[in-house]
């Protein structure tokens, strides 16, 4: 087997009844993390207000618990309800490497924190004086000496100033990492969207109307969500070739839509670290 499953100690902190709470789980360092479930008792699918997993005090990982559903269905991955999946190595990709190029190399005494945000209950789980609870269990591999990448899911708030094409540039600067970026997904939350256009040093990478995107995704059986345009350059699934590279003389993204307003993204990247951390 090349990986381990356990599960991992209970979470400290939370509220009296696990709503409107707060729960914390410090993780074991020195292993390789390939995912992480969490499994939720009288916790909706959209209780999860909150996900964040930090090392060193680097938030690696931001978004809600409807966010992980979100990529779950979008990847055509197996769902259950009250389940909610963070992704760090991507079983879909085709090779081993392409797979784990993503997963997370902690080293020993490194600090990895995971908290769980939850929303308040509902009129039938205050009637039935319900509590909520969580608890997660983890896919591993190996401890490895270095660490080369740093995979990262987080959400970031789009300027959808006009109607019409909005430029985005500097992706780097708005990742705040002077590192290589390499862009594996982009979910842009806006029904709005009817074109994304993407250039690198002056040349165009990707340029697709709404419809042919969702055509192209569906192809690659990837399932496109109502409202959402999603970027998916991995959706050929050779994760290390077809990642998009971000650094150039210029990187801009130009979205364009049919109405004024900002937007909500949800990106998933990965860091190329300059230097190998570790022995």
């Amino acid at each position: 087997m090349r990986h381990t499953e356990i599960d991992f100690d209970s979470f400290n902190g939370s509220s009296s009844n696990g709503y409107n709470g707060r729960f914390n789980l410090q993780l074991p360092a020195g292993i390789t993390y390939k995912e992480i479930t969490l499994h939720g008792v009288n916790l909706n699918n959209d209780q999860i207000r909150r996900v964040t997993l930090s090392m060193n005090g680097d938030s690696l990982i931001d978004v809600t618990g409807s966010v992980l559903r979100m990529i779950q269905r979008f990847k055509n991955d197996y769902i259950e309800d009250s389940k909610w999946v963070i992704p760090f190595t991507d079983f879909s990709m085709t090779t081993q490497e392409g797979q784990n190029l993503t997963s997370l190399v902690t080293l020993p005494g490194e600090n990895i924190v995971l908290e769980i945000e939850t929303d308040a209950p509902t009129q039938a789980q205050t009637d039935d004086n319900a509590v909520a609870s969580i608890r997660a269990e983890g896919i591993l591999g190996v401890s490895q000496l270095q660490r080369l990448t740093v995979p990262r899911l987080y959400r970031d708030v789009m300027n959808g100033g006009v109607a019409g094409e909005n430029r985005f540039k500097n992706f780097v600067n708005q990742n705040k990492t002077t590192n290589p970026v390499r862009i594996r997904r982009v979910h842009m939350f806006d029904d709005s969207i009817r074109n994304l256009e993407i250039k690198r040093n002056g040349i165009t990478l990707f340029d697709k109307p709404l419809a042919d995107n969702n055509y192209s995704l569906r192809r690659f059986e990837k399932r496109p969500q109502i409202g959402i345009y999603h970027f998916d350059p991995v959706k050929t699934d050779f994760g290390i070739a077809d990642a998009l590279r971000t650094q150039g003389s210029t990187f801009e993204m130009i979205v364009d839509k049919t109405a004024v307003g900002d937007f909500e993204a949800i990106f998933e990247t990965l860091e190329i670290l300059p230097t190998a951390v570790g022995v």
